[in-house]
């Protein structure tokens, strides 16, 4: 059965962004480029919400164009290059209510999570999924227990005030660490299993 991932990057105090939406506080080098590659090669769907999906909209679509230039911060244009090879080509899955029409694809647009058919979509063969999403989505994919993995990319600051990752999970969840990595940018990424 394949695997529904939530990959999030965090403050040390689990906040995915600072009150505003801003997430300038983001760390990054070629150790944290390596270890987005590791996941982004092992999935076959992304999922996001509204929000998260206009932002990479913004960018992937015309990313990795020129070999001129190293844009959007990557370490080289080799990297850039299969990053936006893997996100402009991998299908993508938008949760929204209001979003009508999306041009970076492929694209579903789904109005609602709908335990039931995320379950028959984690069963059917293929690779993991990955669950790219705001606190509001994760937090829908937590309360139905979708969740099998929960990939944390944990940024060394503490904002204090944001907006939190698990901020309507009332169940317990246990969970099983995988796998620990200290970056050299500071960052610390965690991979949890859920325990079922």
């Amino acid at each position: 059965m394949r695997k529904i991932i939530l990959s999030m990057m965090v403050s040390l105090d689990m906040q995915i962004a600072r009150a505003d939406g801003n997430l300038d506080w983001f760390r990054s080098d070629a150790g944290f480029e390596t270890e987005m590659l590791r996941l982004l090669r092992r999935v076959d769907g992304m999922m996001f919400g509204r929000v998260s999906y206009e932002m990479l909209a913004q960018y992937w679509p015309t990313a990795g164009a020129s070999d001129a230039t190293v844009s959007g911060g990557f370490s080289n244009t080799e990297v850039e290059k299969e990053f936006a090879l893997l996100m402009n080509t991998v299908p993508k899955r938008v949760y929204s209510r209001t979003l009508k029409s999306a041009a970076w694809g492929p694209v579903t647009i789904i109005d609602e999570v709908d335990a039931d058919e995320i379950d028959k979509l984690r069963r059917q063969p293929g690779r993991d999924l990955v669950l790219f999403a705001g606190a509001s989505l994760a937090s829908e994919f937590m309360r139905h227990d979708l969740i099998d993995e929960y990939r944390l990319m944990v940024h060394p600051v503490v904002l204090g005030n944001g907006i939190p990752l698990f901020q309507e999970l009332t169940a317990e969840r246990p969970l099983e660490l995988q796998r620990s990595t200290a970056l050299p940018c500071g960052v610390v990424l965690l991979e949890y299993e859920r325990n079922r």
